[in-house]
């Protein structure tokens, strides 16, 4: 059973921001440094000084990006650059956009529907919410510092469910089709982002009587479920309590039909490095054991251009029918597909009880098969981040190579919206990074605040004397937030 629950949302004041572009952001896993940079100058609002601010040079534990993150936020609140609604509301999400297809035009434009709501937290395995992939330690400690600091959450949980009648989209259709979104914006990849605020409680109803029903999945936002679960935790035991529905009982998320149009999972690849004493002969004599190899020379300016594209083609085709990877070497003027020769081979690999699905994921096969058997690379290592990086676009991956900043790259084709299912379903994850769902949910659409009954200040300070959110600070409502109930 899905829990969902209508909130007073906070947004930016559109009679003081006149373009939302200029101060949302990605997501805040997605910022890289040169984003941050470009984020800071756009506006003196831009959300980023709150999801993902700067570190300087003598910060310490009474001052730093956390710290400096609530006081953007107080700042902004009592300017009214942020406003909070005074209905509390489901929002209408709807993304236009273009897959990004390689080489070629995507045609007309896709729109993904979605809404925005809070959900009750539950345990994994205790309730119907199903994670698919496994979770990197240092994010969550980051984001956990941020939930301390400002009480609540910017960003978006990316959960999908199945509705194959589409009755929520139905029943949001009646304000987003007869009314103007309340926000609109186009962000850097050209997606446009619209959001409704929807308040008809009969329209309310019936999105929560239809997530009743209904089990969720965890597309994107992994870090940010188990650190709102740790956030809850540590709140309870602190014996702290809240008004209403913006409780830290319940955490913001985007929920998107999967039985709709509009879905689109990208890849995303793995760059190594840090491989002592490696060998690149060697390593092809064991790839042989198991893969066929494909080779696609590059040796001039010319052919390379055509080799890079045959390389793509033939590595998606591939993909339909079986196991296949693309691979580029530092310093190999080659481009190379490999494909499994038998995928019973994954049972002999795997000694692990995993269902016959999971072990024939593509990044099963990757992680398990050549980064662990044949490089060595174990799972705490890939956990820790210590040899392996991530990166969506297949062209800036093989430009690293080439470039000589990695050892190697593995190009993946994406994973398949019925494996994401039938591996959650059956209670597994798969390696991170799995999945990559294109477009990314806008940071800062819509804020959430947990709202705690002031009678909390005295006992939040006295076991949290340093905290990052003290009420020391005069604050408009105790130890955190300004909420409705105390305006």
């Amino acid at each position: 059973m899905t829990d969902i629950l209508p909130f007073y949302g906070i947004t930016y004041n559109k009679s003081k921001i006149k373009d939302y572009g200029l101060v949302l952001t990605q997501p805040y896993d997605k910022i890289t440094p040169e984003m941050q940079t470009v984020y800071y100058k756009r506006s003196p609002y831009n959300l980023v000084r709150i999801t993902k601010g700067k570190d300087l040079k003598g910060d310490n534990n009474d001052n730093n990006k956390y710290t400096r993150a609530a006081e953007f936020m107080d700042a902004w609140l009592a300017k009214n650059i942020l406003t909070q609604d005074k209905k509390r509301a489901v929002y209408a999400y709807h993304q236009e956009y273009h897959p990004p297809v390689k080489g070629k035009s995507s045609g007309a434009a896709e729109i993904r529907k979605g809404f925005i709501a809070l959900m009750h937290l539950v345990e994994f395995g205790k309730g119907g919410v199903h994670p698919h992939e496994r979770t990197l330690l240092k994010p969550k400690q980051d984001r956990l510092s941020t939930m301390r600091a400002v009480g609540g959450s910017t960003g978006q949980i990316f959960m999908l469910y199945s509705d194959p009648k589409l009755i929520i989209n139905h029943a949001l259709a009646k304000v987003t089709n007869y009314h103007p979104a309340d926000i609109k914006l186009k962000d850097d990849y050209g997606v446009i982002h619209k959001l409704w605020k929807v308040t008809d409680p009969k329209i309310i109803k019936t999105v929560q009587e239809t997530m009743k029903k209904r089990d969720v999945f965890i597309a994107d936002g992994h870090h940010r479920y188990e650190t709102a679960v740790n956030y809850r935790n540590e709140m309870r035991a602190l014996g702290l309590k809240c008004l209403g529905n913006e409780s830290f009982e319940n955490r913001m998320m985007t929920f998107v039909n999967m039985d709709d149009k509009g879905l689109t999972v990208l890849p995303t690849h793995r760059l190594i490095f840090g491989l002592k004493d490696f060998s690149f002969n060697n390593f092809m004599a064991k790839l042989k054991q198991y893969f066929w190899i494909n080779e696609y020379p590059g040796r001039n300016p010319k052919e390379e251009k055509a080799s890079r594209n045959e390389f793509s083609e033939d590595l998606k085709m591939t993909g339909e029918r079986a196991h296949a990877f693309g691979l580029i070497v530092k310093g190999v003027k080659k481009y190379f597909v490999l494909t499994l020769k038998n995928e019973k081979v994954m049972n002999k690999v795997i000694t692990e009880k995993q269902s016959p699905t999971w072990k024939r994921l593509d990044v099963t096969v990757l992680h398990s098969l050549i980064l662990e058997k044949l490089l060595g690379i174990n799972k705490e290592q890939v956990a820790n981040e210590e040899n392996v990086n991530y990166i969506r676009s297949e062209d800036e991956a093989i430009d690293t190579i080439r470039k000589g900043k990695y050892q190697m790259a593995f190009i993946l084709n994406p994973t398949k919206i019925e494996e994401v299912k039938n591996v959650s379903l059956k209670g597994e994850r798969m390696p991170q990074k799995s999945t990559d769902f294109y477009p990314k949910l806008m940071s800062g659409i819509v804020i959430s605040k947990v709202n705690y009954l002031h009678e909390n200040e005295t006992k939040y300070n006295a076991k949290n004397p340093k905290g990052p959110r003290s009420a020391n600070k005069k604050t408009r409502q105790g130890c955190v937030l300004c909420s409705a109930s105390f305006k």
